[in-house]
């Protein structure tokens, strides 16, 4: 390829190369090359060099990766994480965790990010803690799809006061298994949020933020203020949904409770 040297060809390099290759996604140590292969001191570095600028081999964290173990390691990666897709079609991706577990528990940490660096520039796999190949697509099957459609509807017309998951399951016609995985993969895609263990549609919480915020604006000068109870009263909703509706604001910075009320900030 453009910009890479000949292969260096002498006995010092062919065993380097030789002894990387044995060593796997282990690595080939830069301070073994004298005492394992009789390799002089002051030859290391440009012999290191030279296979480096050559392709042949990767320098990481002091120890030699052969190109061609990254590219196994690499095929390795795909094909587990494709493996994943079809085994989990409704997921986002592959634990990032379980893949280093799975392919590289002899490798060091750096060996690991190297592969995924060089994965993720080549455009074939996206994602940071959960990896999935840059052509995947959630697909749904026709009666999921339309469990999804339900299910989000149900929550974006219930507004702050949504229902149980249970009853929100029944309403959709569809079974408690189909259900949690359509609200997993809401939550997913951003369209439900959790709340203290409650669901809400964004929407729900868009409008919130906005009207609280708008109550200072048509406010006095002094500062604004809402209880628990002119909260319930104003949404129409119970305490079961204000109070983490409440502490949802305070931890964005919309309110700040002092005492038993809270100050639109």
């Amino acid at each position: 390829s453009p910009g890479r040297l000949p292969s260096p060809s002498g006995p010092d390099e062919r065993a380097v190369l030789l002894v990387a290759g044995e060593s796997g996604a282990a690595g080939l140590p830069v301070a073994t090359l004298t005492s394992r292969l009789g390799i002089a001191p002051g030859n290391v570095a440009d012999l290191v060099d030279r296979l480096a600028k050559a392709g042949e081999i990767r320098r990481v964290e002091e120890r030699l990766i052969a190109t061609a173990v990254s590219k196994e390691l690499s095929e390795k990666v795909l094909a587990t994480i494709r493996d994943y897709h079809k085994a989990q079609p409704l997921s986002e991706g592959m634990p990032r965790e379980e893949v280093r577990e799975r392919l590289f528990a002899a490798a060091g940490a750096g060996v690991f990010e190297s592969v995924l660096a060089d994965l993720a520039t080549g455009g074939r796999l996206i994602g940071r803690d959960r990896l999935a190949l840059a052509s995947h697509r959630i697909s749904l099957s026709p009666e999921e799809e339309r469990a999804r459609n339900s299910i989000e509807a149900s929550y974006r017309e219930a507004g702050l006061k949504p229902a149980d998951p249970p009853a929100i399951a029944q309403a959709a016609g569809v079974g408690a298994a189909v259900a949690e995985r359509m609200l997993q993969l809401l939550v997913r895609q951003k369209q439900l949020v959790r709340v203290e263990g409650l669901l809400f549609h964004k929407d729900a919480l868009d409008m919130l933020r906005r009207d609280v915020a708008a109550m200072k604006a048509s406010g006095a000068a002094g500062p604004v203020t809402i209880d628990v109870a002119t909260f319930k009263e104003r949404y129409g909703i119970t305490r079961k949904f204000a109070i983490p509706l409440l502490e949802l604001l305070d931890r964005e910075r919309v309110t700040r409770r002092v005492g038993d009320t809270r100050v639109i900030i």
